[in-house]
């Protein structure tokens, strides 16, 4: 860096700022830029003078401050000028309180929220931007009682709820019952509810009358299909949860905060384009917040050409030798390596996540010395946990990434383990972290490089709006001033740079395909007139068949005519095939749960006609038959199977249970399929797919045992105990609790039998670890 010839610029870009021919979000680009390149070298007081100044007219005094939290300077100001007093004067207005500081642009939005009218906002900003954070500002300043916390993920649910408890910053929570379990033991005058869109869908089924003072709903984009993050081409349910979320939420409330990365909104003269989102915020009276533009860390992107050499200021990279892609991603980390930086790998599924691995580990050798004793902790209980190898003698690939210093990050990783890797990568104690799209998913780390190996998420080419949420990932605010982007699929940067396809809302769209579901949360000027006399004919046959409105609203996501069809083939049902059900129930309703055979099979045989996942569909249909002992000759689904060495097993169980088993070529699964085979069935298809159908089936046994007793619904048992194992592999508070903590299985289990000292007694040094910090969480949870 020419120190000369950067102070000059920067001091061209100041004067052009003022005469109002630069705009504010470049400034704040070229103030970060100047702050990266200035951090490391020796500074005078006089130089400290100038950089309190500017970074307090960029509106982000953190600059300032992160050349002392970050990069070891010590000498701070000690010559004040009129210039000086007027940034220390600026500053004091964006403190909240003596400890917590907001930048402008977060202070711009504050300021919106008045205590005197309706607060709707739709904000759309970039990822270093401070969304979250934000939101217990505004909380604070408008005084609500009842809030609800939406986020897209049990990950980010544990992590805000944690935050709340734990941290001292948020001591003002501390008078508010916060809730994260969708039943509720008891209300105060002050709650959160911290949710997942489908846990706030549970939640409003039990306590419809529930009114709130203010809702916040994170990553809102997901409510269009298109912008979902899956991996493959089919529809994703995704959507509808959060739209139907959304819809109940409107009627509850004034005050509402949507929030979503780098949307890009249909332009409102244009009528070539899809302007249902633009019809929704105006027919709501959404005031839209576009901060887009607003990158407080910087990024520095270069594309990697075969066989070229890149350079800049602290990392060069000689890529002459390179022929392969996977040549360059070993010679890009060696060289992050060696000047002690980490780096991001993103990959567009997780088989190319675990491939890339076995190729680095192959290419790069780490010595078992330079492990930090936390990782080596947190490997040799996973070497405890998963203790055994497939047949052809290898272990898990995220232990020997591990081994290795690098991180695997994908949705068939169980979440604890997702969350351990995090904290050990943001800890500098792996300098290798390959992900897919689920780290953009609200997963902070403190990546200063990221590698873009794919411009694909699986099968579906990345949006514009995906590329940008994946560039976000480079650089975090208040650890780097910028980020550096190597991309090695040029196609990602043709996609960064070109042009996005709208957001649309499609209850708000009247040439969009429904279905039932969107029926019931449409108004009926976006219906068509078919769509009309389907909704009709359904509240016909609701009205013929007697089924009150409270029961069909239940179970939101299924729609009216499956829940119809469910309780017509109820109310068929042989006094043989109802015994049969009456066992399963009761065997549900032992500790631990386990299922009568018999009995769900005619449970599954009634909901199959109705499933809509054909991996479910598949589960239940396909089917074995029974050769020896007292089933002999009888035929029970895969499903059975499977469910049953959960239900005994727990993951592992499962894990094990899959590695029997074969795969489409006809091999037996490797450790590294049968892992990603059981996380997949238990957390997409058991805790998602099947919870809802059962839970259907469910609501709709109840109801009809109900009218043929006369008995009230809530004294009749059910398959709910099986239903609440499945959501949350626990059954107790305390233990559910755990669960969507992040816990290992055992301390799970520790809570789910009474805190049983024996199982707290063979808690190894990483699980006692943990569960002293859940403890600080579970025992805090009535402050």
């Amino acid at each position: 860096m020419d120190r000369v010839q950067a102070a000059s610029l920067i001091i061209k870009d100041l004067n052009l700022f003022f005469a109002k021919e630069m705009t504010e979000d470049l400034f704040l680009k070229r103030v970060c830029s100047y702050f990266d390149g200035i951090k490391g070298l020796e500074l005078t007081s006089a130089d400290y003078k100038f950089l309190k100044y500017i970074a307090n007219i960029s509106g982000v005094p953190h600059y300032y401050d992160l050349l002392f939290s970050r990069f070891g300077h010590k000498n701070k100001l000690t010559e004040y000028d009129l210039n000086t007093f007027s940034s220390v004067f600026y500053e004091s207005s964006l403190h909240i309180d003596e400890n917590i500081k907001i930048h402008k642009f977060q202070k711009k939005i504050l300021d919106q929220f008045d205590q005197n009218r309706c607060n709707k906002y739709f904000l759309s900003a970039t990822t270093s931007f401070g969304k979250t954070f934000l939101i217990y500002e505004i909380i604070k300043k408008l005084k609500y009682k009842n809030v609800a916390l939406i986020f897209p993920t049990i990950a980010l649910l544990a992590e805000n709820y944690e935050r709340l408890l734990t941290n001292q910053d948020y001591s003002y929570f501390h008078q508010f019952n916060i809730h994260t379990l969708s039943d509720i033991q008891e209300f105060s005058d002050k709650n959160i509810f911290i949710f997942t869109p489908e846990r706030y869908l549970s939640f409003i089924d039990k306590y419809k009358e529930v009114q709130l003072d203010f809702v916040f709903i994170d990553e809102i984009y997901k409510i269009d299909n298109e912008y979902l993050i899956d991996q493959v081409n089919q529809e994703n349910e995704r959507d509808t949860a959060y739209r139907i979320a959304l819809n109940d939420i409107l009627k509850k409330t004034c005050d509402i905060l949507l929030v979503g990365p780098y949307i890009e909104f249909p332009d409102k003269n244009n009528k070539n384009l899809n302007q249902s989102f633009n019809i929704f915020l105006q027919e709501n009276n959404f005031r839209l917040l576009d901060y887009n533009k607003f990158e407080i860390v910087a990024k520095n992107i270069s594309i990697i050409k075969n066989k070229n050499t890149v350079a800049d200021d602290s990392l060069v990279l000689n890529l002459k030798q390179c022929s392969k892609k996977d040549e360059r991603v070993v010679q890009i980390i060696s060289s992050i390596r060696n000047i002690n930086e980490n780096v991001l790998l993103y990959t567009k599924g997780y088989g190319t996540a675990e491939s890339r691995a076995k190729y680095i580990i192959k290419t790069i050798k780490i010595k078992d010395s330079s492990l930090h004793v936390d990782l080596k902790k947190f490997i040799d209980h996973l070497k405890q946990v998963f203790n055994f190898k497939d047949d052809f003698g290898n272990i898990w690939i995220v232990v020997r990434a591990l081994q290795n210093k690098i991180g695997i990050h994908h949705g068939l990783v169980p979440k604890y383990i997702q969350k351990e890797i995090v904290s050990l990568f943001n800890l500098g104690y792996l300098d290798v972290l390959i992900s897919t799209t689920t780290i953009t998913e609200g997963v902070n780390t403190s990546a200063k490089n990221l590698i873009v190996y794919n411009s694909s998420k699986g099968t579906k080419e990345l949006k514009k709006f995906d590329a940008k949420n994946i560039v976000g990932r480079a650089g975090r605010f208040l650890h780097h001033y910028s980020g550096r982007v190597l991309i090695l699929d040029e196609k990602f940067n043709n996609i960064l740079t070109g042009c996005d396809s709208e957001i649309k809302h499609k209850n708000y769209d009247t040439s969009s395909v429904k279905n039932e579901i969107d029926y019931f949360i449409t108004d009926n000027k976006y219906l068509s007139p078919e769509n009309i006399r389907d909704k009709e004919s359904i509240i016909l046959c609701q009205k013929k068949l007697g089924i009150p409105d409270e029961i069909m609203s239940m179970f939101k996501v299924i729609g009216y005519s499956d829940k119809i069809y469910i309780f017509q083939e109820i109310m068929k049902i042989s006094q043989k095939d109802l015994l049969a059900i009456k066992n399963l129930i009761k065997s549900t309703n032992f500790s631990p749960v386990s299922i009568d055979f018999d009995g769900l099979m005619i449970v599954l045989n009634i909901i199959s006609p109705i499933v809509k996942n054909k991996t479910l569909k598949f589960f239940i249909e396909n089917k074995t038959s029974v050769k020896h002992g007292r089933n002999a000759g009888k035929s029970y689904s895969t499903l059975v199977y499977m469910l049953s060495a959960y239900l005994q097993g727990g993951f592992l169980g499962s894990v094990k249970y899959n590695l029997t088993r074969v795969n489409k070529n006809g091999k037996k699964f490797t450790i590294d399929e049968s892992i990603r085979f059981s996380s997949s069935f238990i957390f997409n298809i058991l805790k998602y797919q099947l919870v809802k159908y059962l839970g259907v089936f469910n609501i709709m046994y109840k109801y009809s045992q109900a009218i043929l007793l006369n008995k009230d619904i809530d004294d009749l048992l059910g398959i709910d105990k099986l239903l609440l194992k499945l959501e949350y592999n626990a059954m107790s508070d305390k233990g559910r609790l755990a669960s969507d903590y992040g816990a290992p299985s055992k301390i799970i289990e520790y809570y789910e039998k009474n805190e049983n000292i024996k199982i707290f007694e063979t808690f190894d040094s990483f699980e006692k670890e943990k569960f002293s910090q859940i403890e600080k969480v579970i025992n805090k949870r009535s402050v």
